[in-house]
């Protein structure tokens, strides 16, 4: 279970709960990030995004939570979009290293499509995802 304290992740959970991540709708956990960028220090939201985004545990809800920071464009800086999209393909799920592709077609950048390029993805379809937004954002 999400530990109490991390008011955050309990609002973002519910959000998830009462209505899962679609792709290209809105949803109510993209203004509960944007606010949660406004009214904290920088350092200690991204870190708490960092957690959440890489809990193996609960890939479904890190993944949601991947793919909406995602849809921020003024989240963190290149380094830290590329160290996150770098770290959740390192992991073992294939819905957070999806969910990591989909933000990095989003966010862009050099550094995001080295991350991309350094990447060897063993899932067929997934790889062919990666190469698909490599040559979009090389464009």
């Amino acid at each position: 279970m999400i530990e109490k304290r991390n008011k955050l992740a309990i609002w973002l959970y519910s959000a998830f709960e009462d209505e899962p991540f679609e792709n290209g709708m809105n949803h109510p956990a993209d203004q509960m990030i944007e606010n949660a960028l406004r009214s904290a220090s920088e350092q200690r939201i991204l870190e708490q995004f960092d957690a959440l985004c890489l809990d193996v545990e609960r890939p479904s809800f890190a993944s949601s939570i991947l793919r909406c920071l995602g849809r921020q464009t003024e989240i963190g800086n290149a380094a830290w979009r590329a160290g996150l999209v770098r770290d959740a393909l390192a992991t073992d799920d294939v819905e957070i290293r999806d969910a990591a592709v989909h933000a990095a077609e989003y966010w862009g950048g050099a550094e995001i499509v080295d991350t991309l390029i350094s990447h060897s993805e063993p899932v067929p379809w997934l790889r062919d995802y990666i190469r698909d937004v490599i040559d979009d954002l090389a464009e």
